[in-house]
């Protein structure tokens, strides 16, 4: 798999994870109970394999080899805005967490930014896919490049405490999947 193909391969990820966030969302929404926990789990799991490894890749490997290819620039522009865009949501999720943690009723704040990430997962996702595939179909990236990223690539995931931890995170989304307010 190549560099372009891995990224893409995350995106499931991360749409799986913007899914729970709706589900979560909804739930709240309808004033149904969900233990905080398990919104601490997602909140964490956002913050960790999105914004800390996902975005992290992109942002130090991924953008800064293809930004001066076949005019790419612009687009690159606009997802590190909309990656801020994302770390901000991500930030006020857990503001509002840690609120509610404390004794505020923060049921509703909660629910607003869960829908907020998801849909900007949804959108974003769908962006990024089609810039990836047009970089493939414009074979942009030689093959010596993709092996650059794919080195870049397992130092993101050391900075983020190694496969381990990726494997928990992995976990904790199959956790939250299965968890009854979780499923349709």
């Amino acid at each position: 798999m190549n560099a372009t193909e891995n990224l893409k391969q995350e995106h499931s990820i991360v749409r799986r994870l913007g899914t729970v966030a709706q589900q979560c969302s909804n739930k709240l929404y309808a004033n149904i109970s969900i233990p905080i926990e398990d919104i601490e789990i997602l909140s964490v799991v956002i913050q960790e394999f999105i914004d800390g490894f996902h975005h992290a890749k992109e942002e130090k490997a991924y953008f800064p080899h293809t930004r001066d290819k076949n005019s790419f620039s612009e687009d690159i522009r606009k997802f590190l805005i909309e990656h801020e865009l994302g770390r901000r949501i991500a930030n006020m999720l857990s503001r509002s967490i840690m609120e509610w943690r404390c004794g505020v009723n923060a049921r509703q704040p909660v629910a607003r930014y869960l829908k907020a990430y998801s849909v900007f997962i949804t959108d974003h996702t769908r962006k990024e896919d089609k810039f990836f595939d047009l970089v493939e179909d414009k074979g942009s990236l030689s093959e010596k490049e993709h092996m650059i990223l794919s080195e870049h690539y397992k130092r993101c995931q050391t900075d983020v405490g190694g496969r381990v931890r990726m494997q928990q995170l992995i976990k904790m989304l199959e956790f939250l999947e299965n968890r009854e307010w979780s499923m349709g």
